[in-house]
């Protein structure tokens, strides 16, 4: 990311050359080879830009480079770790994407220059100091559809199985720094999403709209959640960790008697089965009689 920040805004990030195009209030740097789709991310922006904005309810008034990398090694060596998709600078207003695992379907692509994009976007408005790491990851996620910078979503929850081992991270290590790599990652963004998502169903959309309002007019994260939801940071993962569980202990019911449910709902099938079989057989000879009478 250091490296980012020293990059030019048309600088070497390939070895070769590099195309410029500039448009739609938005500018792509790429290798010649990503011109169609530095294209079509140049069309995509406005029609992102103007989600976004709707999202979030604030304007999107600069103007930011985004860098099309093909080659996953170099993008690697570029945000300095081996997972993820796509990463912000917010200092540069710049974005970095990795083309090679941005392929199909677009949706993804645009979904990715939407969480980019809203992580600009809340660090225009708000001072990083006040702006804790999980609230900032956990809004980029929640604007576009779940998408994280780790890319769409695969297998079963990590969330999920670290609540069950008692090996959720605490709110106050994710305020400043995530894991760079492996589950502890993962993790970090699924939590981050879920505070965010539970914020919303337990305070209301409006409720997350006048927390960053209060952030973005110079309040702490703990002034800012005490003045409009009227909980701490600290209440808050109590909270959402008490939902979490009630949810985890429902899903554990039910898949504890698994086979009891599947053996009466196998039973009630046969039953009703048996039910309309009489009836057919009934409705039968009904009709068998009605013809002999007319004999």
């Amino acid at each position: 990311v250091w490296a980012l920040l020293l990059w030019p805004a048309h600088g070497a990030a390939f070895d070769g050359e590099q195309e410029v195009l500039s448009r739609n209030g938005a500018t792509v740097v790429c290798e010649p080879g990503l011109r169609k789709v530095a294209d079509d991310l140049l069309e995509a922006y406005p029609g992102v830009r103007s989600e976004l904005e709707g999202t979030l309810r604030w304007k999107v008034d600069f103007h930011p480079t985004i860098v099309l990398i093909g080659n996953r090694e170099r993008f690697q060596k570029m945000i300095g770790r081996s997972q993820g998709i796509a990463l912000a600078v917010p200092a540069r207003n710049l974005i970095v994407m990795d083309r090679s695992r941005l392929r199909s379907p677009p949706s993804i692509l645009d979904n990715t220059l939407k969480h980019e994009l809203c992580h600009l976007l809340l660090h225009a408005r708000i001072p990083v100091n006040h702006l804790p790491l999980w609230l900032d990851e956990g809004i980029a996620q929640w604007s576009s559809e779940g998408l994280s910078e780790l890319g769409p979503p695969r297998g079963g929850s990590v969330l999920d199985e670290a609540a069950l081992s008692g090996r959720i991270i605490p709110l106050r290590f994710l305020s400043r720094a995530f894991s760079r790599e492996g589950k502890s990652l993962v993790l970090a963004y699924e939590q981050s999403k879920s505070l965010v998502l539970f914020i919303i169903d337990r305070f209301g959309l409006e409720s997350l709209y006048a927390v960053l309002d209060r952030l973005a007019r110079g309040a702490d994260i703990e002034e800012a959640f005490l003045a409009t939801i009227s909980v701490s940071p600290d209440e808050l993962e109590a909270a959402w960790l008490e939902d979490l569980e009630d949810k985890l202990a429902w899903t554990g019911l039910f898949f504890g008697h698994l086979y009891e449910i599947l053996f009466f709902a196998a039973s009630v099938a046969v039953v009703v089965g048996f039910i309309r079989h009489l009836r057919k057989k009934k409705a039968a000879m009904a009709e068998l009689d009605d013809e002999d009478d007319g004999l």
